[in-house]
């Protein structure tokens, strides 16, 4: 099988977007800690804490392309099937509680906040050993997704009788959007396509362009 061609623009590209998206997670895990001092909205601590977790993930995510950055630069050779599962460990764990954490703002009403985390991490941990041992992130990836889509549909149903979309609940899309398009980055096993470098510097831009309005909408909802 012929190798696919590198490209060295696409590190550089990792590189940067990974470094912007820790900073706009971190920048909404900050803009939004006053309007949690001022209330102790349980609901508002939540959605800090998922930005939190996306942003520890990103940092390990940050981590990862520096170390392909690295290997390709500097010819430094460190085959991907010895250090890329030990990334989908921690990148699994942090990435997977910034999802509950979003489920976690709509239903913290419901339900046990101490038995809402406890289930949440050890599921978290779970499914990233998981991962680990089968050396695949499909898993992760599939159930992800799976979550996703629980935590939009509580972000519409936890408001009874609201019809129209409230901000939280736009942001709960957005959120949505973003890491779902981010797994389709981070989904890139196997041969890769001659289009595929083009399609990751789409999602990128794209992923961009939702942070900048998240952080545009927390602007708004913490005045």
């Amino acid at each position: 099988m012929v190798p696919p061609v590198f490209n060295p623009l696409m590190p550089v590209i990792e590189l940067i977007f990974t470094v912007v998206a820790v900073l706009f997670c971190f920048l909404i895990y900050f803009k939004t800690r006053e309007s949690y001092e001022l209330t102790k909205h349980n609901g508002i601590k939540h959605f800090r804490d998922a930005f939190l977790f996306f942003g520890l993930s990103y940092v390990v995510r940050f981590l990862f392309s520096l170390v392909m950055f690295s290997r390709f630069a500097f010819d430094f050779i460190m085959p991907r099937e010895l250090f890329g599962p030990l990334f989908i460990l921690p990148l699994g764990y942090f990435s997977t509680m910034g999802i509950f954490y979003l489920i976690f703002s709509s239903v913290w009403k419901r339900f046990s906040n101490k038995a809402m985390l406890i289930i949440g991490h050890v599921t978290a941990i779970v499914l990233s050993v998981v991962s680990f041992i089968t050396r695949s992130h499909i898993i992760l990836l599939i159930l992800q997704s799976v979550f996703l889509i629980i935590a939009v549909i509580l972000s519409f149903t936890a408001q009874k009788g609201v019809k129209k979309l409230t901000q939280a609940k736009i942001l709960y899309i957005l959120v949505a959007a973003l890491w779902l398009i981010n797994l389709w980055i981070i989904d890139r096993g196997g041969r890769r396509p001659p289009f595929l470098p083009f399609m990751e510097i789409i999602f990128h831009l794209i992923s961009l362009a939702v942070f900048v309005i998240i952080y545009y909408k927390v602007s708004k909802w913490v005045k």
